[in-house]
């Protein structure tokens, strides 16, 4: 009952508080003169005190007066809520710097209380990109002359102050996350950058999270944050290739070019100066409307993303001391020793608190490095400055015994297997090594584990896609390595794969009976089988296939019995003239008509048309389906019967317009432009909606577009060649 009180009490002035009546909410504050009475004014379900309350809803001078007027009284600065927040940590992640000021003026102590989470404020204005209020708390500590450990970490266990931590509070299994971490995974690359380039800040670029991740393999993670993974039209893509950018590496680089340049390049150097400040006053105007800023923001943050990963990388040796971690836990476990202090500690004198018995994750199963993680994400610019920066990370094979080129094929990574490919020196051995499995790059086209669709619509043409990569890789390996035989480990056979079904359905039709008593199948009996990398890539993709078959029927049958519909009208067109016959000669009665021309050919053509079409889709119906009729087959039918039916749906829709001006006498100009408009609306609506698939498809006429372009070659040459004779 009291509760319920004090809270209609409170509906006043949280009604001043939300207003912003600065008076109001100081006149209550000061009533209230005993520290409980302080705490009492507003009750929250957090336990967040008057202060907690006024920062949250954004009201700063409220804030800044309840700071001026408990000069003489502290204990509810320093009141922490339910989360352990002060009201440090609340001005901090609002970005408000007079209240932070006012906070640090008044109780300097609040820089060093953390929340439950371990976090002091200064992790949380990273946390939340609080970049100016990070510079201003960095500052306060370093003029203190603070310990910079507990305040670059978020710690676990939590503790209540610094005086409880020790050297094994910093061990590896005690940190959750660092400043680094924060502003990296929240995607603030500025406030990150202001991070990782300062010297008092760089002894956290080689921690690792709870996740056992660095800063670079967290960002190696994140493709979005990247120009390469950027999915957007072509032109949304040319705004953003247009939208300014320069990093400060960028232009000492152009400062020092211009100094050893000639005159010739110094005035491309020039016109390239003006052309970006152009540019620039441009975009000026542009950023006002949202599309636009949008594509700038985008632009900004990859290109801020790009300098932090360079940054990052010239740090990392993580490929490295991964390997040494590795080779030295199979020698410790052989032993029983535990492991030293980590090396990437990054300076913090971190001691390694791991039990013998059990040792720590990180040493028995190291994670992928970041060159690897970039791969499967398909990040090429951190792939490109890692190979760079550290040429040797070539070498470097996972714990499945796999290298970069087998993950860029596995994760169908084109861009980064062509770059690969063009590197002369590493490719001949990478493209001869063997995982585990014994399995070649070219298995790796077969697996499918990893594999999301490809980028084409439908099935038909992602099948296409998997074959023509699958034809790419095979044309890069030797020649008996496409005859390797291999089986995947680690795998049930068919039989323990029945078994524990069987199981798992004795298990839902009754409690009572004993599973475990049911003999497993012996793996022994039932051997793996030896597979090609061929015949491998034909059992995983064989659900594909299936889907392809379907989709491919469903397809061929809708559009023949649109050709056909448009065969027929077309024929019925022809001896359904417009104007009809002359009763004595029988000769059409428009025959002299311009229009009349028009006609004839449009329908004429719409009937050739259409039953080409119809025979293109007919054919594909009568096909057999095979896997290697979807590779060049398949696809050259559909895309000549999709261009031969909208071949036909175009001229039907000028038969129509012809028709329209030969029986309706139109003299006005605008009527006859109105008429061939409605004519191609719907060609034009057919064309939108079936271009993507048209687009889709251009691969396929690749090599009947070259063939084409040798005949016509040919002809010319030959016409050229009888004309000198003539003459």
């Amino acid at each position: 009952m009291e509760e319920i009180l004090i809270s209609e009490q409170s509906k006043p002035l949280f009604q001043s508080l939300r207003d912003g009546d600065v008076l109001e909410v100081v006149k209550a504050y000061a009533k209230a003169t005993t520290l409980d009475a302080r705490l009492k004014l507003i009750p929250t379900v957090h336990d967040d005190t008057i202060l907690h309350v006024a920062i949250y809803m954004g009201q700063e001078s409220i804030a800044i007066g309840i700071i001026e007027i408990s000069r003489h009284n502290d204990e509810l600065i320093k009141k922490r809520n339910a989360f352990g927040n002060t009201a440090l940590h609340e001005a901090a992640a609002a970005d408000f710097v007079r209240v932070v000021e006012k906070l640090l003026e008044k109780a300097p102590a609040l820089l060093s209380i953390p929340n439950k989470k371990g976090e002091m404020p200064l992790y949380t204005a990273a946390h939340f990109g609080q970049k100016k209020i990070f510079i201003l708390l960095a500052e306060k500590l370093k003029n203190n002359h603070c310990d910079l450990r507990p305040h670059f970490c978020s710690l676990s266990p939590s503790y209540k102050s610094v005086e409880e931590l020790d050297e094994h509070s910093y061990g590896p299994e005690h940190i959750r996350s660092t400043i680094l971490h924060a502003a990296i995974h929240a995607e603030f690359f500025e406030l990150a950058l202001l991070i990782a380039r300062k010297p008092e800040y760089a002894k956290i670029v080689r921690l690792k999270d709870k996740n056992l991740k660095t800063p670079l393999q967290l960002l190696s993670s994140n493709s979005s944050a990247f120009e390469s993974g950027m999915k957007c039209g072509l032109i949304k893509r040319f705004i953003h290739n247009c939208a300014p950018y320069e990093d400060a590496h960028e232009q000492n680089s152009n400062d020092d070019s211009h100094v050893q340049s000639s005159e010739r390049s110094s005035a491309t150097l020039f016109l390239r100066r003006v052309f970006s400040s152009v540019n620039r006053s441009v975009w000026i105007v542009l950023r006002a409307w949202s599309a636009m800023r949008s594509i700038y923001d985008e632009k900004k943050r990859h290109g801020l993303a790009l300098e932090l990963a360079t940054l990052l990388i010239a740090a990392d040796f993580s490929w490295d001391i991964t390997r040494l971690a590795l080779n030295e836990s199979m020698m410790q476990t052989a032993v029983g020793l535990p492991f030293p202090d980590s090396e990437d500690s990054g300076g913090f004198s971190i001691t390694s608190t791991e039990d013998p018995s059990a040792p720590f994750l990180e040493k028995s199963n190291p994670p992928a490095i970041p060159l690897h993680i970039a791969t499967e994400h398909g990040i090429l610019e951190i792939v490109k400055e890692t190979l760079r920066v550290h040429p040797a990370a070539y070498e470097y094979r996972n714990t499945k015994g796999q290298n970069i080129l087998h993950l860029s094929i596995m994760h169908r990574q084109r861009d980064i297997f062509d770059l690969v490919m063009k590197k002369e020196t590493p490719k001949s051995r990478l493209q001869r090594q063997l995982d585990i499995n014994d399995f070649t790059v070219l298995h790796q086209v077969g697996n499918i584990e990893h594999y999301n669709g490809g980028t084409q619509p439908g099935p038909a043409l992602q099948l296409q896609e998997e074959l023509e990569w699958f034809e790419k890789v095979e044309g890069l390996i030797p020649l008996h390595y496409e005859k390797f035989s291999a089986c995947e480990a680690g795998k049930d056979t068919t039989l323990q794969s029945f078994h524990k079904r069987y199981v798992e359905i004795l298990k839902d039709l009754s409690e009572n009976i004993e599973v475990d008593k049911i003999i497993t199948p012996d793996s022994h009996k039932e051997e793996k089988k030896k597979e090609t990398p061929i015949e491998y890539f034909r059992r995983t993709h064989d659900p594909l296939l299936q889907s392809a078959q379907e989709w491919l029927k469903r397809t061929s049958e809708s559009c023949s019995t649109v050709a056909g519909l448009m065969a027929t009208v077309a024929f019925a067109a022809a001896f359904t003239l417009p104007g009809g016959n002359d009763e004595n000669s029988g000769t059409p009665r428009l025959l002299h008509s311009p229009f009349f021309l028009v006609f004839i050919i449009t329908d004429a053509l719409s009937l050739a048309s259409s039953l080409t079409s119809l025979v293109m889709f007919l054919s594909i119906l009568t096909s057999p389906f095979e896997m290697d009729d979807f590779r060049h087959s398949l696809p050259r039918k559909l895309i000549l019967g999709f261009t031969f039916l909208f071949i036909s749906v175009a001229v039907t829709m000028l038969a129509f317009a012809s028709t329209l001006m030969l029986t309706i006498p139109m003299k006005k100009r605008v009527t006859k432009s109105f008429v061939y408009c409605v004519a191609f609306l719907p060609v034009t609506m057919f064309a939108l909606l079936q271009f993507p698939l048209l687009l889709a498809f251009k691969k396929s006429l690749k090599y009947p577009v070259m063939a084409m372009k040798r005949v016509w070659r040919l002809l010319i040459s030959a016409s050229i060649l009888k004309s000198d004779k003539t003459q």
